[in-house]
């Protein structure tokens, strides 16, 4: 049987590579809320992740496999990760401050919500394609500051990091994540989930 997920007026299909941007997604004030919340000293705390195609295997996602090059090119590089929902359950109170976000996304299931760390490179480095899970579903990305880093998609699509910009896709699909050369950091939500579907 195959699962179809629906974003606002886009849908997203099994059988292909839809994407929606959508710019300024949230009002400023609560923007900058989450802003304050994953870059203010102390707010949080930032686990370390190295490699960065190794998060999924500790996650319980999956990815593609990998050859013993490309993990040892890998080793060298890291991000670190701040995971708000995992396994059914929040992980902690600061989970609290992710709700209005999800209202205005229609979560009917949701699968994880973690930010994103990733330090700044002499030379922008892209990261090895993966994906989220094997099954169809709605993946999220919200930059939380504009920088040279991207998302890339399976079929070659570059989705730049905006501020308060908003990628949906579908996560079961191959995409990538880099890291940045003109700001100390680029910091995202990653959010994956069950939309409810449209009548």
């Amino acid at each position: 049987m195959k699962h179809t997920n629906y974003i606002g007026n886009a849908k997203l299909d099994s059988s292909s590579d839809t994407w929606k941007v959508i710019d300024n997604f949230l009002d400023e004030e609560y923007f900058n809320s989450l802003i304050t919340l994953l870059t203010e000293e102390h707010s949080l705390p930032w686990y370390l992740n190295c490699p960065v195609y190794g998060i999924q295997k500790k996650t319980g996602m999956t990815q593609p496999g990998y050859t013993e090059a490309a993990a040892a090119k890998e080793a060298k590089f890291f991000y670190m990760t701040h995971m708000f929902y995992i396994q059914n359950s929040p992980t902690g109170a600061l989970y609290e401050n992710l709700i209005p976000l999800l209202k205005k996304m229609e979560v009917r299931r949701l699968l994880r919500i973690k930010a994103n760390f990733y330090p700044n490179t002499e030379i922008l480095h892209e990261h090895p394609m993966h994906t989220d899970t094997d099954f169809s579903h709605t993946g999220a990305i919200l930059s939380l500051n504009t920088c040279d880093g991207y998302t890339k998609l399976r079929d070659g699509t570059k989705i730049d990091s905006v501020a308060n910009r908003m990628l949906l896709f579908d996560a079961s699909k191959e995409h990538c994540s880099t890291t940045t050369t003109n700001v100390p950091v680029r910091y995202n939500i990653n959010i994956n989930y069950i939309q409810e579907q449209k009548k």
